[in-house]
């Protein structure tokens, strides 16, 4: 295993992920653009109301499909990307607006 994050494994040849209860594998080849997607969400304290980020790796396969994964910082998302484009330079890295 190269690298390990909350949901999400890299292996050598795939990444894998966990949705519900089952792990899933997706071949790095299969990847067409990935990036970081931080969210903002609020929470109700006793006392007051506070924002925290979550942050996720999103991937687009050859599929068509988008898949959102949780990681546990911005950090882990970068060492992620950094690590998909070296498995796979094709792989489009970064956000961009899509077009409509």
């Amino acid at each position: 295993m190269i690298y390990e994050d909350k949901k999400i494994r890299m292996q050598e040849q795939a990444l894998e992920y966990k949705r519900g209860f089952k792990w899933h594998i997706l071949p790095y080849d299969e990847i067409t653009h990935a990036y970081l997607r931080i969210e903002e969400v609020r929470g109700r304290l006793c006392c007051c109301v506070a924002n925290f980020d979550m942050h996720f790796l999103v991937v687009k396969t050859e599929a068509g499909e988008m898949i959102k994964m949780e990681a546990s910082s911005r950090e882990a998302v970068k060492r992620m990307l950094k690590e998909l484009e070296e498995r796979n330079p094709s792989i489009e890295i970064g956000y961009k607006k899509q077009e409509s």
